[in-house]
């Protein structure tokens, strides 16, 4: 992974302090989830200290990948993520006057950071999966691709400390008890905010601070006739096409992660139209859907695919665990307070220079919130954004609902003119902005991770697709057809393809073992999840640092409720105690030292 930190006076005559700059390269070690040992560094500070560019990142050297910082001529660039034309992107991303025409013709998916002698820049791409974080405070304002580092920098500047204390914002932790994410730009930390979808951010002495967003792509009419709907998909295909191409230039097959699903399938399709040699894997029971449908789905592309089953043989009454202390530590490490411990997120392992991918992001072909909306009336949709923006009410307190109304009456308004519409933004703003940005920090930081589903120029081309026509899933079929006819009779697994759902079955074909008829092996354990499974042990663990937690986690949660969720082994609102329990971890503040040596946990199965 790559990280970058960009900082400007504000003031004529100002300079970035060597306080705060001694504060970010501090900092960085922290609010980085990588080894010190494993970071190289790279900086660029003007002539007259009024501005600086700081770089760290864990990549090898290696051709295929930017150094963390590109001389300009009169300043630096930086990027995370990945370009679609490396070389050529790069030149127009250094010499260009407009950042933001640039960035919304560029494919891949990425963030940018820019300076010169009279200021910064930073620019996100529509899906953002690479964001970029800002403040101002004490003079200056600061831009990075890590909210933590952000924040402690700004507080630097204010507290003239090298190691400041964290300042929370707690209400704006309300999404997180809710879901586990946030549904809105703000960030754990006082005065720290998301850069929204295709934006720019400049900051300087002359310019000031000035934000502009590119406008989203304008929706044409859906297609009255196959062969409007064939012309249409074909520039989607295209574009999925050259968003798989940087792949190829690994020169080694990409593993891609294969099931029974939609979008692996579509993924397997588009990275074999571009040419990239695959590596399929899948892990599961022998008779599992997702083994046997990936087993047929790589067959007919003539892939190798490589199948991990699960052992049967013997009877397991438990599972070992981590801690649950050092899972969430980890998450948060890497998460920023922004993901819950309930999610599965990879930890640091040393980089491997062989290129992955899977499926992830492919719900934006297919409506984004709406792919599971199958009540799309206005009452429908309304009802789905109560459930966005205030779910959970009964467990967080009245001031942080009151916080949470504010971004729902405003989505709501939206939703009345176009409520589909509604639904596909919000997913690709928030879902893709901000849920699947944990994950996908973690995987940079131990491999190169490509996301064609979320590539800025595939994400374009689908916005302008009707949300309700990619609903119906016949934009995914025919793009199946186009780039990998031998796929389209494959039932995917789960719900058939929502556009033939009314037809009768006898008249598509149902295979038998459809209905998983299949005897479960003894001791399976397929469908135990111990995360929402486990006992009275596992939750005096979390009850006890709950409980003990510092009083502003129940300025957001609703203690009454909280101790009666807390109470005994939880059947229902089971992802709130791994959420609530993040926040207790969070605002502990015990993440920002080392971690204690704590001993494993097991776990009865039932």
């Amino acid at each position: 992974m790559r990280a970058y930190l960009a900082i400007a006076a504000l003031s004529r005559g100002d300079r970035v302090s060597r306080r705060v700059l001694d504060a970010a390269r501090s900092a960085a070690f922290e609010a980085i989830p990588v080894p010190a040992g494993e970071i190289r560094t790279a900086q660029w500070i003007s002539g007259d200290r009024g501005v600086a560019l700081l770089a760290w990142s864990n990549e090898p050297e290696h051709g295929l990948l930017p150094e963390p910082l590109i001389s300009s001529g009169t300043g630096a660039l930086g990027y995370c993520g990945y370009l679609g034309r490396r070389a050529l992107d790069e030149r127009n991303l250094a010499t260009t006057e407009d950042l933001g025409a640039v960035t919304a013709s560029l494919g891949g998916c990425f963030s940018v950071f820019r300076a010169r002698e009279n200021g910064i820049e930073a620019a996100t791409s529509l899906a953002r999966v690479c964001p970029v974080y800002c403040a101002e405070a004490g003079g200056i304002y600061v831009m990075g691709s890590r909210a933590l580092l952000v924040h402690l920098v700004a507080r630097a500047a204010v507290t003239g400390k090298v190691r400041p204390s964290v300042d929370w914002d707690v209400m704006a932790l309300q999404p997180m008890v809710r879901h586990g994410f946030f549904t809105n730009d703000e960030t754990p930390f006082r005065g720290v905010r998301a850069l929204p979808a295709a934006a720019v951010l400049t900051a300087g002495r002359s310019a000031g601070v000035r934000l502009r967003t590119s406008p989203l792509p304008a929706v044409e009419p859906a297609p009255t006739s196959a062969k409007q709907a064939r012309e249409r998909v074909e520039s989607l295909a295209d574009a999925l096409v050259k968003a798989a191409a940087p792949i190829a230039r690994h020169g080694e097959p990409v593993r891609l992660a294969l099931s029974g699903g939609r979008d692996s399938r579509l993924m397997a399709a588009v990275l074999k139209a571009a040419n990239v040699p695959i590596v399929a894997t899948t892990h599961g029971f022998a008779d599992d859907p997702d083994v046997v449908l990936a087993t047929r789905i790589a067959k007919r592309l003539r892939i190798e695919h490589q199948v991990s089953l699960t052992e049967t043989g013997g009877r397991r009454d438990a599972v070992v665990v981590r801690h649950p202390f050092l899972r969430t530590y980890d998450i948060i490490r890497t998460c920023e307070g922004m993901t819950s411990a309930y999610e599965d997120v990879n930890r640091w392992t040393s980089y491997e220079f062989t290129p992955k991918t899977s499926g992830s992001g492919g719900e934006t072909l297919r409506g984004g919130f709406l792919y599971n909306q199958d009540d799309t009336s206005p009452e429908g949709i309304q009802k789905r954004l109560r459930t966005i923006f205030l779910a959970a009410e009964a467990f967080v307190t009245r001031q942080a609902n009151e916080r949470a109304l504010e971004d729902y009456r405003m989505w709501s308004e939206r939703a009345r003119a176009d409520g589909p519409g509604v639904l596909d933004r919000i997913y690709l703003f928030y879902r893709s902005g901000r849920w699947l940005v944990g994950a996908h920090t973690a995987t940079l930081m131990t491999s190169p991770y490509y996301h064609p589903f979320l590539d800025n120029q595939v994400v374009r081309e689908a916005l302008a697709l009707p949300a309700d026509w990619r609903w119906s899933e016949e934009v995914v079929f025919r793009l199946l057809e186009l780039l990998a006819p031998e796929l389209a009779d494959i039932r995917p697994e789960g719900k058939r393809w929502r556009f033939e759902r009314d037809r009768p079955r006898h008249l598509i074909g149902w295979p038998a073992w459809w209905r998983r008829s299949a005897l479960v092996p003894e001791g399976r354990t397929s469908g135990f999840n111990w995360r929402k499974s486990f006992d009275e042990d596992f939750l005096a663990l979390l009850r006890d640092e709950v409980m003990n937690a510092p009083q502003e986690l129940f300025d957001v949660v609703h203690r009454p409720k909280i101790e009666e969720l807390f109470g005994t082994v939880p059947k229902s609102w089971t992802n709130q105690v791994w959420h609530v329990y993040t926040l207790a971890v969070l605002l502990a503040g015990t993440w920002r030292g080392a971690p204690p040596d704590l001993p494993p946990v097991r776990i009865p199965i039932p």
